[in-house]
């Protein structure tokens, strides 16, 4: 269970960096700014102010799909081995 939660570390800090590069292109933000504003968006707690350009909304609205289904993933990643567990307790295959 640890490794498939460190998968999912590393995949969740390839996506912050992702979305704290489309920040700082797309939206002029500068570093910490865009850290704090992708980190926002994967968790799901959503904008903390709405994008000035259109390349930056676009950029939001896809980001936002991403971090939905990254959260779906994540979590699904997390508790295979203990889904895996209790079906072979069940002696289910």
């Amino acid at each position: 269970m640890m490794a498939h939660a460190a998968f999912v570390l590393v995949l969740m800090a390839a996506s912050i960096l992702a979305g704290v590069v489309g920040f700082i292109l797309l939206e002029g933000k500068e570093i910490e700014d865009a850290v704090l504003h992708s980190a926002y968006m994967l968790s799901g707690l959503g904008l903390l102010e709405v994008p000035n350009s259109f390349a930056g909304k676009l950029f939001i609205g896809f980001y936002g799909l991403y971090a939905s289904m990254f959260f779906l993933a994540a979590f699904g990643i997390i508790f295979a081995p203990v889904v895996h567990r209790i079906l072979h307790k069940l002696h289910l295959d």
